[in-house]
């Protein structure tokens, strides 16, 4: 069969250089070989194949974590606790929000905790774009000892097709047996959580399972929220662009995500111009409806979205990412998000339990929150993409994938 290719079709097993004493992060993702324009000018149709993905990057210098540390699992017997997650918000949050993100921002700005320069700030517009052949790259970005574990032909669609997905992970164990008793943290969008933590959760669960911890993607969730900000108030920035670009420019109702980028970055450095004026004129107590919607856009929802990922995960600052997850979370529970409205409660209550359990696990992600990251995958993706053609097999495209894996320098962000 074609998508019997694996990684030992390509010898991948003798430098994979897993060990029972380093702690790896894992991706598990979809992949759709589709190649294709933009605006198509044909009117044919065109069929996709999928395949499951599995990346390893390994946390230097972190030895792994037991799944049961002093009698506590690393997962949540409860699963998600709304208990938990109440007492937080009232005894270490009460207050927080009800200052504007802008000003926790220049907060921790003046504690020299959060760092915002212009390099930064052209690198973010394109932090969405997986291509790693962009001129401007930092030198830390260059990324080493990424493995490709499996690259499946299959769909992730339900708890099954993710169980199989796992299985990629666990053919190797079944050799290097480095998960044995292990925390195996897999970073993964939402459908990745929800059917993977369906598994973990089931009566009973899935033979060899338990090592695997489900952990919010936050590439996808900054994506998401950009997008769905762009959205609700698309009006808003449609008048923003015009007035910058010009009537002779034309706004796409679902610009591509680097223009969304770049409107969003306009809005805040705008708004840091004007602010003190437009608080001049109608003074803080200003009730006007539209008025307060526009603050509330301007002061907490467009700057919350643009930092979370780029300026404060990125950066591993673990306190205030957290923080603002709990921020975008308002967000996309205003706005009826479907499934990022639980998204970012499940990944609170796990930190928490963690902390309030003193599991070990929550130190290694307060000191190591940017290897906690989907982009591993995403690049993979571009680069599996980039390097095959439209009318390449599956059996190609997987044996094309080991070879790329082999061959290029990954690099992270």
């Amino acid at each position: 069969m074609a998508s019997s290719a694996t990684w030992d079709a390509v010898d991948t097993m003798p430098k994979l250089g897993y060990s029972k004493n380093q702690l790896h992060v894992y991706n598990i993702d979809d992949y759709h070989a589709i190649h294709g324009i933009r605006r198509p000018d044909t009117t044919s149709t065109s069929s996709a194949n999928y395949f499951a993905t599995c990346v390893a990057k390994p946390v230097l210098e972190t030895q792994s974590v037991l799944l049961v540390h002093n009698n506590i699992s690393i997962h949540n017997p409860a699963n998600i606790e709304a208990p938990r997650i109440c007492w937080h918000l009232i005894n270490n949050y009460t207050g927080i929000f009800d200052i504007p993100y802008f000003e926790r921002q220049l907060y921790w700005v003046s504690r020299n905790r959060l760092v915002i320069n212009e390099l930064d700030r052209i690198d973010a517009l394109m932090v969405h774009n997986y291509n790693d052949n962009l001129e401007k790259r930092k030198e830390e970005r260059l990324m080493e000892d990424l493995k490709l574990v499996g690259f499946n032909e299959q769909g992730l669609n339900s708890v099954e097709d993710y169980i199989k997905a796992i299985t990629l992970i666990l053919s190797i164990n079944n050799k290097t047996r480095h998960l044995d008793n292990c925390v195996a943290p897999l970073v993964a969008d939402w459908p990745g959580q929800l059917f993977i933590r369906k598994a973990l959760y089931m009566k009973p669960p899935p033979r060899d399972i338990e090592p695997f911890l489900p952990i919010l993607g936050l590439l996808h969730l900054s994506l998401n929220s950009r997008k769905h900000v762009f959205l609700v108030h698309y009006s808003f920035f449609e008048k923003l662009f015009y007035f910058v670009f010009g009537s002779g420019k034309t706004l796409a109702k679902k610009p591509r995500l680097w223009r969304i980028n770049l409107i969003l970055e306009l809005t805040r450095n705008g708004w840091v111009k004007i602010q003190d004026k437009i608080i001049e004129k109608f003074g803080k107590t200003c009730k006007d409806l539209k008025y307060r919607t526009t603050i509330d856009l301007l002061n907490n929802i467009v700057p919350a979205t643009l930092d979370i990922y780029t300026n404060l995960f990125r950066a591993g600052l673990f306190d205030e990412y957290v923080e603002t997850v709990f921020c975008i979370w308002t967000f996309t529970l205003r706005w009826k998000r479907k499934n990022y409205n639980k998204a970012p409660l499940a990944y609170l209550s796990d930190v928490f339990y963690w902390k309030d359990n003193d599991h070990p696990f929550f130190d290694i992600i307060r000191m190591h929150l940017p290897y906690f990251n989907e982009y591993y995958v995403e690049n993979t993706h571009s680069r599996i993409r980039a390097n095959t053609s439209p009318n390449a097999t599956v059996d190609n495209i997987i044996k094309q994938a080991y070879v790329i894996s082999k061959l290029v320098t990954f690099f992270y962000y």
